[in-house]
């Protein structure tokens, strides 16, 4: 990037007088001459932002297809094509595309973040150019234009204010989390002023509430404030979850295993029993093909999808299938605050009259709430009625609206109440319909206003005069609300023992020192106000002096209302819940300090007994002057982050991420999209949040309430245990029908048999396995799952529990199955073709083949043979449905009667597998293709009293393995391991992308998959000086 760019960047605009910012810009209040605008459009380039680059199609199956274990089933389908044996190519290339499809469908979500943001962008814009207003499109803004701006428009791109009329106000809670409108200005602010501090800034995509006004542009398409957090979207490199990273991992060590399983088969079958090349191929392929987990990929991506869908239905929408998990694993919960843990609906909380402190009930717009004296007891109507009359003035001296929508598309909210105006005017309204306004529209009508000066920045108040009723030459009020300071003084009297009909002298310390407590609270005070108004005053030019300039103070105070945008009541308990799971939750928030601690305080994040002097809160000017290294010392202590620019949020996600922690972030507004992205899981909201927060998350909530989140935590831990469940199976299930296949060859069973085929092999494992594996997602969760610390970073999914298993649990039912189908061929009479068999077979031994010395006897399939592969093929499947009882319960004994009463899909997991079992043995035609035939009483007595054996053995283990067995195990990997440790989970998606791994033999070697990155191509629009600006460009590349 060149120098001149850099500086472009580095501009502090917000800091600069507005005759220096004509100057820099080269341009003056009359805007740009037509030609200049079009040179500097072909110079800086549109006023847009760069799409992000997108993978193709291919390069998505690619990604999908680039899984060792894939690898291995195409090359055992390219084995088996070769050898023609064209039933197992159709079968394996089945569960190749499946796996593939099912990857596809889950995970094909394009990056749309910045797209979203796109969308957020105003079409148009006025500018002045050469001292005339025109309208043109956004897209051909540049800098140096002078745009100006009203009510109801979007911003077209960064602006610094030259000249505000009207109480110009702009609302940026997208950009910084600030609930109300800022009020602009056009003085020099300080340089580090953080992005809400910037009050002389109008950004792009931010929408003007109220009054007018121009500015210069600074900033256009990427280097526009809301452009940069488009770049750092795209830039930031989303996490690998911790089940991503243990998957590709435990496909590297299966890999490995079933080359060296395979590698000895093909040795032993060639070598030592003369088997041909092709038909010690074919061994090897069916070992191969035993032992790899074909169904264990669809098995846990529909796990997960069972459990995205139950999060669906309790208001969790996951965007990422193997985000589920990542739940369970999360140690920070990093929350925004407006619109989070807060409705982002202002809301009145205290009314403080000349007698006491009232307290009002309820959160947000909807008016659904009472009024409380100072023991919490709800005032009885008749109070409720005097309150209502003295506080009036809230609801006349007021210009916002507020209206009930039924025609909303939210499920979880019955009634929308639909604001209109500044937040705290809708708050006022919400108050009065609190006490009884039925509708707001119908009591203004009652006492019609008839003058008024309106709020301004520079006198902080506003005052109506309105008509005690509808007839000619009724009395007049002028009410009058506004910051306590500049009110308090203009005050004569007071009301009395809460009865607008008994006033006193005024005493300005009493409001003083209240209005200051309170606001210490971080609550905004408004001062109520009102006094009788002689007709001969009114006007059509009143303004400010109206009060500012009287001879003596004349108002009478009635109260201070104050308003805070309050935690929600669901927030608070599941700040609980999660702290009790040994869950640390943060906010981070663009709001002020103090309002950020007491809401902090509220939500219990911390503790409500500490004085706010006890209380560390950084904020982002803080945290820009930290480098890395301070970051990460303070990140751990401190809950509370107030003033936080975008780029604060991600360093804070990626400083506790270096620190060990897996980081939920959650948010709603566009500045949150970046922090979203890059934590481990990102949680946008679904009714408040923009698309670009929901874009750029993993998960949304549909209805907006952190507590969901705490709901999804557990869920995320009962999918976990449930995964080491479902691999606690699959794994000892798949080397016993490898090393069953593979025993054969090596103790010879009547001229090396083999007891089950390569398609019963894929049947068990596609249909039987993920069967099970299913019932055994479905296992709720336990009861102690709540209680629990989170699960440490990189725990292995393939632990020593499961390395056991596969040993003890696989070797018993290898035992089963080679000694079913050892003694069902001992007791079955052989036929004439059996003997033609072993006639020809000792032929060939004594006349081996001149040319490669082989033996090429095929080996018929006789009915005896058939009858004890499916005597085999029947006991490893009732077999694996015994162990599955046992994995149901992972330390606990399955001897209990949970084991009938919960989970009804294990038992018609198992009867539906049963009938598959009687279907494939009776059925002719069908069974021939399983290389089965029908089996006896006796057989299926034996199966059975093996089956119970198994389960039986497991149960007995459960209890002795872990104090004798389970100790040696793990001392025994304790130096090693077998997956991963925090330095392969901290791996990121992009490294991942950029060399995807995969096993070979004993070494690893990388594949390249994707180049180039978000920074590459070209950039639009500018932010910086024009004048000795030669050769910047928009376009950055």
């Amino acid at each position: 990037m060149p120098d001149t760019e850099m500086a472009v960047e580095e501009t502090k605009w917000h800091s600069i007088a507005v005759a220096e910012i004509l100057t820099l810009q080269s341009t003056s209040p009359d805007g740009l001459s037509d030609s200049e605008a079009e040179g500097r459009l072909k110079k800086f380039g549109t006023n847009e932002l760069t799409p992000p680059p997108k993978p193709s199609f291919l390069m998505k199956v690619f990604i999908q297809i680039n899984n060792i274990l894939i690898y291995i089933l195409i090359a055992a389908a390219i084995v088996a094509g070769v050898l023609q044996d064209w039933a197992e190519v159709a079968l394996i290339s089945a569960v190749v595309i499946i796996n593939v499809t099912i990857g596809l469908v889950q995970e094909g979500r394009a990056e749309q973040a910045a797209a979203a943001i796109q969308g957020m962008l105003s079409s148009k814009a006025t500018v002045i150019r050469s001292g005339e207003r025109k309208l043109i499109d956004a897209k051909n803004v540049v800098p140096g234009d002078v745009c100006f701006i009203q009510a109801g428009d979007r911003c077209p791109a960064d602006l610094r204010m030259i000249e505000v009329t009207g109480n110009c106000g702009i609302l940026e809670a997208m950009l910084t989390g600030e609930s109300n409108p800022i009020t602009k200005i056009t003085d020099v602010c300080f340089p580090q002023s953080a992005l809400g501090d910037r009050k002389n800034m109008a950004f792009s995509a931010t929408m003007v509430m109220t009054g007018q006004g121009k500015g210069v542009v600074c900033g256009t398409g990427d280097l526009a404030e809301i452009g940069k957090i488009s770049a750092m979207v795209s830039n930031v490199d989303s996490q690998k979850t911790n089940l991503m990273v243990q998957l590709e991992m435990f496909g590297r060590w299966i890999a490995l295993f079933v080359l060296i399983i395979a590698a000895i088969s093909f040795c032993v079958a060639y070598l030592i029993h003369d088997f041909t090349v092709g038909d010690a191929f074919k061994s090897t392929v069916a070992i191969a093909v035993a032992i790899i987990p074909e169904g264990l990929p669809a098995v846990v991506t529909i796990s997960l999808a069972l459990a995205m869908q139950m999060l669906a239905n309790n208001n969790a929408i996951i965007r990422q299938l193997p985000a589920v998990e990542t739940l369970g694993s999360v140690t920070v919960i990093c929350s925004d605050k407006t619109g989070t843990l807060t409705k982002n609906e202002m809301t009145v909380q205290l009314m403080q009259t000349s007698t006491q402190q009232y307290k009002m009930t309820g959160v947000g717009y909807s008016p659904v709430g009472v009024v409380q004296d100072e023991n919490s007891k709800d005032l009885p109507d008749e109070k409720v009625a005097r309150m209502l009359k003295m506080f009036e003035g809230a609801v006349l001296c007021n210009d916002a609206g507020i209206f009930k929508n039924l025609n909303h598309k939210n499920p979880n909210v019955p009634i929308a109440w639909e604001p209109i105006g500044y937040p705290t005017e809708v708050a006022l309204l919400t108050m009065g319909m609190k006490m009884g306004i039925k509708e707001v529209k119908e009591y203004k009508d009652l006492q019609p206003r008839v003058g008024g000066v309106p709020f301004a920045s520079e006198h902080k108040f506003m005052c109506c005069v309105h008509a005690a009723s509808t007839a000619p030459g009724a009395p007049l009020t002028i009410h009058v609300k506004g910051a306590p300071d500049r009110l308090i003084p203009q005050c004569k009297n007071q009301v009395m023992d809460d009865d607008l009909s008994k006033v006193g002298p005024i005493d300005e310390n009493y409001w003083q020192d209240k209005a200051s407590q309170m606001s210490g609270l971080g609550l905004r005070c408004l001062a109520i106000c009102r006094a009788d108004f002689d007709p001969k005053d009114l006007s059509d030019n009143m303004d400010a002096d109206l009060l500012l300039k009287a001879p003596t103070p004349f108002l009478t105070m009635i109260g201070v209302v104050a308003i805070l945008d309050p935690p929600r009541p669901e927030a608070i308990e599941g700040v609980a819940v999660a702290q009790m799971a040994g869950i640390v939750v943060k906010m981070i928030t663009g709001d002020h300090p103090a309002t950020a601690t007491a809401i902090a305080k509220m939500l219990g994040i911390v503790d409500p007994k500490l004085q706010e002097s006890s209380i560390r809160t950084y904020t982002g000017p803080e945290l820009d002057a930290m480098d890395d290294e301070g970051m990460d010392s303070i990140v751990l202590e401190c809950n509370v982050f107030a003033r936080a620019s975008p780029e604060n949020k991600i360093r804070i996600v990626k400083s506790l991420q270096r620190r060990g922690q897996t980081v939920s972030m959650t948010g709603d507004g566009v500045n949150d999209a970046p922090a979203l992205k890059a934590a481990n899981i990102g949680v946008a909201m679904g009714i408040t949040g923009t698309d670009v927060s929901k874009e750029a998350a993993k998960m949304v909530l549909a209805d907006d309430n952190f507590a969901t989140i705490v709901k999804a935590v557990r869920e995320g831990r009962r999918v976990w245990d449930n995964l080491v469940k479902i691999l606690l199976y699959n794994m000892p299930v798949n080397f016993a029908q490898g090393l069953s296949v593979f025993f054969a060859y090596i103790v010879d069973i009547d001229g090396h048999q083999v007891p089950l085929t390569a398609i019963q092999v894929l049947y068990v494992n596609m249909i039987t396995s993920v069967t099970m594996g299913l019932m055994l997602a479905m296992e709720p969760a336990e009861d102690d799952i709540m209680q629990r610390p989170p699960r440490r970073k990189g725990k292995r999914l393939f632990g020593k529990m499961v390395f056991w298993h596969c040993i003890f649990v696989s070797g018993i039912m290898v035992v089963c199955v080679l000694g079913n189908f050892a003694y069902t061929l001992n007791n079955i009479e052989k036929s004439a073709e059996d003997y033609l068999y072993e006639a020809e077979k000792a032929a060939d031994k004594i006349t081996k083949d001149q040319a490669s010395g082989r033996r090429a006897v095929k080996v018929p399939k006789t009915a005896r043979l058939m009858e004890a592969r499916a005597v085999a093929f029947n006991m490893l499947v009732f077999a694996e449905m015994a162990y599955a009882l046992n994995c149901r319960f992972l330390k606990e004994s399955a001897f209990n009667f949970k084991m009938f009463t919960e989970n009804k899909w294990c038992w018609v997991s198992i009867a539906v597998t049963t009938v598959l079992q009687i279907f494939l043995t009776y059925t002719p035609g069908v069974r021939e293709v399983f290389s089965n035939a029908p089996i006896g009483g006796a057989s299926w007595a034996l199966i059975l009293a093996c089956s119970l054996a198994v389960f039986v053995l497991v149960e007995i283990e459960k209890v002795i393995g872990i104090h004798y067995v389970m100790p040696h195990i793990k001392s025994a990997c304790a130096p090693r391991g077998c997956c991963t440790g925090d330095g392969e989970h901290e791996r990121t998606q992009s490294e991942l992308n950029q060399v995807q791994f995969f096993a070979s033999g004993a070494s690893t070697f990388g594949l390249p998959t994707r180049a180039g990155s978000a920074n590459a191509g070209e950039r639009h629009g500018a932010q910086g000086p024009v004048a000795g600006a030669a050769g910047t460009s928009g376009y950055n590349v």
